[in-house]
């Protein structure tokens, strides 16, 4: 007589991949710098999609990527700013 056999399929945790989402749609809507708002939303779902996936080496390189165009699309749009204020500030004046 066989004993019955249970197969446990064990999946790798993705809840710690962090997607960037919230992160991404605020530089899209407010901080579009060259659409690079646009291309960090683009990596943030694609992290979530291969999450459900259950792709963890691909949602880890894309989270990287994410937070990369997340970090230069904010950086670039807050130097932006900041030169606006400083011009406007001290205008350019011929003397």
């Amino acid at each position: 007589m066989t004993n019955p056999t249970t197969v446990i399929e064990i999946y790798p945790d993705t809840t710690e991949v962090n997607d960037y989402y919230l992160w991404s749609i605020f530089n899209f809507v407010y901080l579009n710098f060259c659409c690079l708002g646009f291309i960090a939303l683009a990596y943030s779902l694609k992290v979530r999609d291969k999450k459900l996936l259950n792709d963890l080496n691909g949602a880890v390189e894309d989270a990287k990527t994410a937070r990369l165009f997340n970090i230069t699309s904010s950086a670039l749009a807050t130097f932006c700013i900041i030169l606006v204020f400083i011009f406007l500030r001290y205008p350019l004046t011929d003397y």
